[in-house]
């Protein structure tokens, strides 16, 4: 978008301006008293005060944000699905599937393979697409997820896989969807109105963990694949102007590739204006894994960013006289960026709460070490729901040379177990800063100006594997590139583990080991694990659900050397004796050996919030998307897609939407997972 003509006056002496003003005051005047021969006495008693249409409703000390000009769109999540194969399920898996989904699939095997049909080396060698899905080993599954179609590319979500409705498949148990292309709205079969591909989901299925494995039942047929999902053909945001202007959207566009420089394409490639009303904005790199963080901090941009020390002091004046605009007015100095430090610094120890995790809020996102000093004592002085405010806080800062001290001690000798995970959470986030630090300075060392690896390549890396002898003190290890082990070598010991996102089992404690004498019998004595005494070696013995292969080994007490034995062997290069449980079933059995007594670790998992999510991105009407790509001026209302209709239905069971109603406003939270009473059976 060219820049157009400037409509803005020169700046005038601010004497002139007013006396200016007060000539057209006067000459106002003079017109009214001619005409009504009342003269110019001022304003009526009462004046009627109109907004103009179109204008975005909003505090007004945060006149002249992005927010308060224009509607963001493609920024909410949207339900998307497709249907998807997921095989190496041992013969318990379906071979009846209706013959609209069957072409449907086949053509994906044919779209997806590129026409190459061998599938050397695995178990469907020579076999026709046909052929596959009607074997025993593979299931047809509806793959449903939920993510903003204008969110960044690569960016990765949770999707939810079940097996289709009447299908005679026993359970997805061990399965792993192969690539599913996802389209927005419900999938639709061949022959069928189809709408846009934003996105991709393949990857190990994950169950109930502490369900038995080998059994069958509506838990074994429907699962999640952990961060399967996978963004691939994202759409721009669009910034929509009630009041189209080319100069104002050209202003708007400036303001963000100002504040936000290096966009996915280089430098300046953040906005986009397409015309006097719409304005095109990807998300920048960094903000690849913050996209919401990014959407907040676009809303509250300045269009006008010459004068940032007056907005910062004039926030700052706001939250004080306002607090309940805390939120809004955080996010507006977080945009200002670096010069709001100075301003927020005097409202560290204000007393009431609100304005001061305000300023502390900013502070911590603006790296300011003085409000790590404040965020350290509100750790440990605050009630439950600030620790946990001031722990996350603390995890996205860098300075502090106290911080990873304190944090270490929480994460290990909390007594509340969502405190102790927040502040384990808060301690791997730092490590993957200073990872992802001394990996750009090896980068830099060694190649110099030229680049060998993009940063967000570095960033991924950092993720995946954190060595030990980090300030931070703690390990992750990359288990077969399946999942992360996470090692807290201090504290008591406590195991926890994810369910959502990337998944991660952590283990807390120098001697986080099994207890001995020991006894586990779990799964139908499928497991066993037994040890006489502290001098005896530990034993385990596993069969598999069919009874076709029975593993006898010697472990070790180590409930981290536990866990990579359980892992290993899922795949052709996991070397070393194992297991190879999938990544639930590893959760189960650790959950079975805490509530047998077979160790003193705690045993915590997190909720999961993906059935809320799709609950609310089905329920969502859409009106500008999605497009039917056999007539683009053709939207698609999801909620009036039904079974017998364009595809299987874009909203959950009964059980499933009731139990995501009363989950969604619930944030995430730790669950301690009972141990069995000596009886056997679980305290109520």
């Amino acid at each position: 978008m060219k820049d157009a003509p400037s409509t803005e006056r020169r700046r005038e002496p601010r004497g002139c301006a007013r006396s200016r003003r007060q000539i057209a005051a006067s000459a106002a005047c003079m017109l009214l008293a001619v005409a009504s021969i009342v003269g110019c006495r001022g304003a009526p008693e009462r004046a009627e005060v109109t907004t103009p249409e179109g204008i975005v409703s909003g505090p007004a000390a945060l006149r002249g944000t992005i927010g308060r000009d224009a509607t963001l769109r493609r920024a909410t999540p949207t339900y998307v699905s497709g249907y998807g194969l997921v095989v190496g399920l041992k013969g318990r898996g379906a071979t009846d599937v209706p013959d609209s989904v069957a072409a449907t699939m086949e053509r994906e095997i044919l779209t997806l393979s590129g026409g190459q049909l061998g599938f050397e080396n695995t178990p469907f060698d020579g076999l026709s697409p046909r052929q596959i899905l009607r074997h025993p080993d593979t299931a047809v599954v509806f793959v449903e997820g939920a993510v903003p179609p204008g969110g960044p590319e690569s960016m990765r979500f949770d999707v939810r896989v079940s097996a289709l409705r009447g299908s005679t498949a026993e359970t997805l148990e061990g399965g792993v969807l192969w690539t599913t292309r996802l389209q927005i709205g419900p999938p639709i079969t061949l022959g069928g109105p189809q709408t846009e591909i934003v996105g991709e989901a393949r990857g190990e299925v994950f169950l109930n963990p502490f369900a038995e494995p080998g059994q069958s039942g509506p838990d074994s047929r429907t699962g999640r694949v952990l961060g399967g999902g996978v963004l691939t053909d994202p759409q721009p945001l669009e910034l929509i102007l009630e009041n189209p202007l080319h100069s104002r959207a050209t202003a708007i566009a400036r303001a963000i590739n100002q504040r936000f420089p290096t966009g996915p394409r280089g430098e300046g490639t953040t906005a986009f204006g397409r015309d006097d009303q719409v304005i095109q904005v990807y998300t920048p790199d960094a903000y690849r894994t913050r996209f919401d963080e990014f959407v907040n901090l676009l809303l509250a941009t300045p269009i006008n960013q010459n004068f940032p020390e007056e907005l910062a002091r004039r926030y700052t004046r706001v939250l004080v006289a306002q607090p309940e605009l805390a939120e809004e007015l955080s996010w507006a100095l977080r945009a200002i960026g670096p010069r709001a430090k100075g301003f927020v610094r005097d409202l560290y120890d204000f007393p009431e709460r609100s304005p001061r995790l305000a300023a502390l809020t900013v502070g911590a996102h603006l790296n300011d070490e003085r409000a790590a000093v404040f965020l350290e004592r509100l750790a440990v002085e605050g009630d439950r729901d600030d620790r946990l405010i001031a722990l996350e806080l603390l995890g996205v800062m860098s300075v502090g040379g106290a911080s990873n001290t304190l944090l270490r001690e929480v994460a290990g000798f909390g007594e509340d177990l969502t405190v102790r995970v927040a502040a384990y959470e808060a301690l791997m986030k730092r490590a993957e800063r200073e990872r992802f630090g001394r990996l750009i300075e090896a980068e830099r060392d060694r190649f110099g100006s030229r680049r060998s690896a993009q940063p967000e390549q570095l960033a991924l890396a950092a993720e995946l594997r954190i060595p030990p002898g980090n300030p931070q003190g703690v390990e992750r290890i990359n288990v077969g590139g399946r999942f992360s082990l996470d090692l807290l070598p201090f504290g008591e010991p406590m195991l926890y583990v994810t369910q959502q996102g990337r998944p991660r089992i952590a283990v807390f404690g120098a001697q986080a080991e099994l207890e001995r004498p020991l006894l586990v019998d779990a799964w139908s004595s499928r497991l066993l694990i037994t040890a006489q005494d502290q001098r005896e070696p530990i034993r385990l013995r596993y069969e598999t659900a069919g009874g076709e292969r029975i593993i006898t080994q010697q472990i070790s007490p180590r409930l981290a050397d536990l866990v990579i034995f359980l892992a290993r062997g899922a795949s052709a290069s996991d070397f070393g004796p194992g297991l190879g449980l999938s990544y639930s079933q590893v959760v189960g059995a650790l959950a079975a050996i805490e509530q047998d007594g077979g160790t003193a670790a705690a045993f915590a998992t997190e909720t999961d919030r993906l059935r809320a999510l799709l609950l609310a991105a089905a329920d969502r009407r859409v009106t500008d998307r999605p497009a039917l790509l056999d007539d683009p001026s053709t939207t698609v209302d999801l909620n009036t897609i039904g079974e017998g209709g364009l595809g299987e239905r874009a909203a959950l069971e009964p059980e499933d939407r009731r139990d995501a109603e009363e989950g969604a406003a619930r944030p995430s939270y730790v669950v301690a997972v009972p141990r069995k009473t000596e009886s056997g059976e679980d305290p109520e």
